[in-house]
């Protein structure tokens, strides 16, 4: 609706995206950043991976006494 505002000359407020644009990570950031979520990332699919195991050796343990 911001372009009808736009068009009868009412002021419009900054969108979103524009918000979020402003604070993006400058470019001596970008690097960390990308890093971080790295390091975050792998840790997680660590984890499922983990887990995964976890239930696949205990199918395997009641298959076995089955």
């Amino acid at each position: 609706m911001s372009w009808i505002k736009k068009l009868m000359g009412m002021p419009v407020e900054v969108s979103p995206v524009e918000k979020v644009i402003d604070k993006l990570p400058q470019d001596g950031e970008v690097e960390k950043v990308y890093q971080a979520r790295w390091v975050w990332y792998h840790t997680i699919l660590a984890v499922e991976i983990a887990f995964t195991n976890i239930l696949l050796l205990a199918i395997l343990v009641v298959l076995s006494f089955k």
